[in-house]
Order: C-alpha cells, then sequence, then structure tokens
C-alpha cells in the first residue's frame, strides 16, 4: 500500500519544492516549455502520477458501481425477508388451525370412548400410540378413564399412566 503512494508523495514533495522556488505547478500536463521535462526523473514521476491519478478514478468508479450493487442487493435482500417473514406468519396460522382441528378430534374421540364399554375400549386403547392414547384419556372424564385402564393389560396401563403423569 505504501509503494502505491510513493510516487504522490513524491510529486507533493516535488510541487513543494517547485513552490518554495517559485516555479509554477503544472497540475498534471507536460511542462509549457514546448513539451519538455526538467528532468528525466520528473518526467517519469509526472507519468507515474498521471497513471495513478487515472487507476483511482477508475478504482472510485468500481466501488460506485459496488456501492450501487450492494444497495440493490440490500433491497432484495429485505424484499426476500419481507416474504420469509409473510409465509411463517402464514405457516404459524396454518399449524394453528391444525392444532385446532386435531384437539377438536381428539376431544370428540374422547366422548366416543367415553361412552364405549370399558372392557373394548380398553382393547382398543391397547392398540393405538401411546400419544394418542394420553391425548384420548386426557380429554375424557376422570370415571370413564379409570375404568378403561382398569380393564387394560397391567404392563400398557401402567406405561400410559407414568406418560400421563409426565404431561
Amino acid at each position: 500500500m505504501t509503494q502505491r503512494f510513493l510516487p504522490l508523495l513524491v510529486f507533493f514533495l516535488l510541487c513543494l519544492a517547485h513552490i518554495a522556488t517559485g516555479a509554477e505547478t503544472t497540475q498534471n500536463k507536460p511542462p509549457e516549455n514546448g513539451g519538455q521535462y526538467g528532468s528525466v526523473e520528473e518526467r517519469r514521476l509526472l507519468l507515474a502520477l498521471q497513471q495513478e491519478r487515472q487507476n483511482l478514478v477508475k478504482e472510485r468508479e468500481v466501488l460506485t458501481n459496488q456501492k450501487k450493487d450492494l444497495k440493490r442487493l440490500e433491497a432484495e435482500v429485505d424484499k426476500k425477508l419481507d416474504q420469509l417473514q409473510a409465509m411463517r406468519m402464514q405457516i404459524e396460522q396454518l399449524l394453528a388451525e391444525k392444532d385446532a382441528l386435531e384437539l377438536k378430534r381428539v376431544r370428540d374421540l374422547s366422548k366416543m370412548y367415553g361412552k364405549m364399554s370399558p372392557d373394548k375400549a380398553a382393547r382398543i386403547f391397547s392398540s393405538l400410540s401411546q400419544d394418542l392414547a394420553i391425548s384420548i384419556l386426557e380429554n375424557m372424564k376422570t370415571k370413564a378413564a379409570a375404568k378403561i385402564l382398569n380393564n387394560m393389560d397391567r404392563d400398557k396401563a401402567a406405561k400410559l399412566t407414568t406418560a400421563f403423569s409426565t404431561l
């Protein structure tokens, strides 16, 4: 990085030297004395400074274009985030509706099993998944649930009772 600014520093020092001696500065143009430079070194430095200035102008244009691209991308990302947020809200709403529907179905099943004979309900409960059986028992009246558990296999009833107690 310091090598990059070295020609600029040398040019600045040359300008100061010219000002101190009363000479006119040239602002990156060849001298007016027929296009001749005071020395080969001066010509080389001025050409290097011109090249450096052109490079800086190009870099500034590149940075300006990159800033525009970043702003465009930022706007696109914000738009996508808004879309994702809307989709998230929609999914949450659908999940809430699904949970409400499942809860209604479990309550309906609880009513049906509560009206069945405890012996038949116990046989069916033995083949249900543990989570579903617990959900149904949870929504049943205590007396009906107790009768069903009483008619079930002892091990299965114990597992359901243990799982039910840890809800």
